[in-house]
């Protein structure tokens, strides 16, 4: 173990840091380094990103643990509506971190995976554990994007819940399954879809590839290719000139071919009265 600095990158353990003479714990309490778990510092002067994040949570479990949940999910590069850390070890736990929700069990070779040289369950395993979140919105578009990132589908997970009949949160994680689609590219995206499923709306095909007469072929959000009909989500990048621009040109575009471009902004997904508004638009519209 190397000398500890403000700029150290890697997670260490305190105590072993002060044993080893390398450090007193006035200077590992000051300024040039930050407490991530009991016992586990970084670096004053390094980010705390999702490498940071799993390495001090292998680190505060010696090693023994098996990082899980949302952590997992980002280190797999996926998007996650929850950031909290959450790890699996073999046996109790006598005094968690607050801040830590800790699982014992076994995990199946097959269900740990290596990101960052700290085992985390794998891509399969991760999307099992958050289908059993809730709410159930959250809990697909966290699916989604990891199956959207890691190609799974939902014939791959289904033998895992399978295999857990008794698991909490069992009859969640399978209506989940049940849902989950891994063509959509954003949480926005699996957020509108299965709103309106919940809504009673048809179901969409997320991504849907058009070829322009330009010849240049785009991609719809979600679209119902019997009617023409696609709605499109307008994030921040839709609001500068230049992707108004861009937007105006391609949908002019695709109305060319006859399609009709429904957008889609976040106030009208987080509005439970605006979305029942857009959901009732889309149905009338494909009538």
């Amino acid at each position: 173990m190397e000398t500890p600095t403000r700029s150290t990158r890697s997670p260490f353990r305190g105590s072993t840091a002060v044993r080893a003479g390398l450090i007193t714990w006035d200077r590992l309490l000051g300024p040039d380094f930050r407490r991530l778990r009991p016992d586990v510092y970084v670096g004053a002067a390094t980010e705390v990103d999702t490498r940071v994040r799993v390495e001090a949570l292998s680190v505060w479990s010696r090693g023994r643990g098996v990082v899980a949940g949302p952590l997992a999910a980002l280190a797999f590069g996926a998007e996650c509506p929850w950031e909290d850390a959450e790890i699996v070890i073999p046996r109790h736990c006598r005094v968690p971190p607050a801040e830590v929700t800790v699982r014992t069990g076994a995990l199946g070779d097959g269900e740990i995976a290596t990101r960052f040289g700290c085992r985390i369950t794998s891509p399969l395993r991760t999307a099992f554990d958050l289908a059993r979140r809730e709410p159930l919105v959250e809990a697909v578009a966290a699916v989604d994007s990891l199956a959207h990132v890691s190609g799974f589908t939902a014939e791959r997970l289904r033998p895992l819940a399978l295999e857990h009949p008794r698991a909490r949160g069992i009859v969640a994680a399978r209506r989940v399954i049940g849902l989950m689609d891994g063509r959509a590219e954003s949480l926005p995206e699996s957020r509108l879809r299965v709103g309106l499923l919940e809504r009673d709306v048809p179901p969409g095909v997320p991504q849907f590839r058009v070829s322009l007469l330009t010849g240049k072929g785009v991609r719809l959000d979600l679209a119902w290719p019997h009617r023409r009909l696609a709605l499109e989500f307008n994030g921040p990048e839709h609001r500068t000139i230049t992707g108004q621009n861009r937007d105006a040109f391609r949908t002019g575009r695709l109305d060319d071919l006859g399609w009709e471009i429904l957008p889609v902004t976040s106030a009208m997904v987080l509005d439970p009265v605006a979305f029942d508004e857009l959901a009732a638009r889309v149905l009338r519209k494909l009538r």
